[in-house]
């Protein structure tokens, strides 16, 4: 597939963790969302994490992108997207003139999130055989003591 070219700049926004398995669930989890978009999107984290959204705009912006959307990946709005993050974002406005930065709503509050999530569970979780379905490497690691 030809990757368009477009203005505004997708960053999917996660938590972050200073566990290093977990933030690989999201970079893994972005190389199979970009090969579903017409334009790469790319990866930031909240907290506790590389890349920041500070990070990941402020290089950007020196690529000359002014453009920004946030697709927060969290399944509910709560304190860090009502508070933190629209304060990053004017904090961000104020350091970078000309920056125009959508905070989109959270993946959770869509519903299309949801029909996939289900669609998911039906296909790889079998409700009716749920013996066979993977386990959590947490799970495997445990009963393995």
């Amino acid at each position: 597939m030809i990757k368009a070219v477009s203005p505004r700049k997708l960053i999917l926004l996660a938590h972050g963790s200073r566990d290093s398995n977990w933030c690989a669930t999201f970079e893994h989890g972005l190389q199979v969302i970009n090969g579903a978009l017409a334009q790469d999107a790319c990866l930031a984290y909240m907290e506790m994490a590389s890349p920041s959204l500070e990070t990941v705009i402020a290089n950007h912006y020196l690529r000359g992108v002014r453009q920004f959307n946030i697709l927060p990946l969290f399944f509910a709005a709560g304190r860090h997207l009502l508070h933190d993050v629209p304060e990053q974002i004017e904090n961000l406005q104020q350091a970078h003139p000309g920056l125009d930065i959508r905070l989109l709503e959270a993946v959770g509050r869509q519903d299309e999130f949801w029909h996939a999530m289900g669609a998911m569970i039906a296909s790889v979780y079998e409700l009716n055989d749920i013996e066979k379905a993977p386990l959590a490497a947490v799970n495997k690691t445990a009963s393995a003591k």
